[in-house]
């Protein structure tokens, strides 16, 4: 019997598509795997997006509650506390602090270690606001407070590498350098790296030069003493 034209359902003729015996051509398969991979490429964009999104959420509510634990840190001790220098999670301190950056002290402070990245937090504190000298030398000094009203923090943070203001007289800031920690090339981002006492806040970009990614928190020097003369612990 002619299977080509052996009868089917209903008296219609089966008929053998052309060049099904030899199967789908490399350039059949080629377009295939395009568009496969034109759909996949729809797909996984948007959820990379959609993942880094709560990676910045998630790290944008662990900044605030390490701010609030260095602020009780203050109201308990008497003064900021130092940055952890050895990634023991304890602050670092002899009279001084050792290193006026370095990670946050996370076991001191009873907070997490890493954002959301895996990458521990900057911390940069003014060195005269977490000693256990007391006072800054601006006026008359509370016993066992290392800072006065008059004292002023000596961290800045700008809009911009060299660009304008954001707040002046920080005591304390807390830093997520983000998802592109490693390979960054931004002048921005690497004033957040530098060591040094100017920070960039700004936007996220992550298109347009110089891209931002980084995340940051610092401490108001005036909530700080707002709360410290509210605990009656400055005059």
């Amino acid at each position: 019997m002619n299977i080509s034209s052996q009868p089917c359902v209903h008296g219609r003729s089966c008929r053998r598509i052309a060049g099904l015996e030899s199967g789908f051509s490399l350039l059949e398969i080629a377009i295939v795997m395009v568009v496969i991979g034109l759909i996949l490429g729809g797909i996984l964009i948007p959820l990379s997006s959609q993942f880094e999104k709560q990676d910045r959420d998630k790290t944008a509510l662990t900044l605030p509650e390490i701010q609030k634990a260095v602020v009780g840190y203050a109201l308990a001790n008497g003064r900021l506390p130092c940055p952890d220098a050895d990634g023991d999670g304890t602050e670092d301190l002899a009279v001084t602090c050792t290193t006026v950056e370095g990670s946050v002290p996370w076991v001191d402070l009873g907070v997490g270690r890493l954002d959301a990245w895996g990458q521990e937090f900057t911390y940069r504190v003014t060195g005269n606001f977490a000693d256990t000298v007391d006072g800054t030398g601006c006026g008359v000094p509370t016993a066992g407070v290392s800072f006065e009203l008059c004292s002023n923090g000596d961290i800045s943070v700008m809009d911009a590498a060299g660009g304008a203001a954001v707040a002046n007289g920080v005591p304390a800031i807390i830093v997520s350098h983000a998802k592109n920690w490693a390979t960054t090339t931004s002048v921005d981002e690497a004033e957040n790296t530098d060591n040094d006492v100017n920070f960039v806040d700004r936007a996220y970009s992550a298109s347009v030069a110089p891209t931002f990614d980084d995340l940051i928190t610092w401490v108001s020097p005036n909530v700080l003493k707002s709360h410290m003369v509210e605990a009656g612990l400055l005059p």
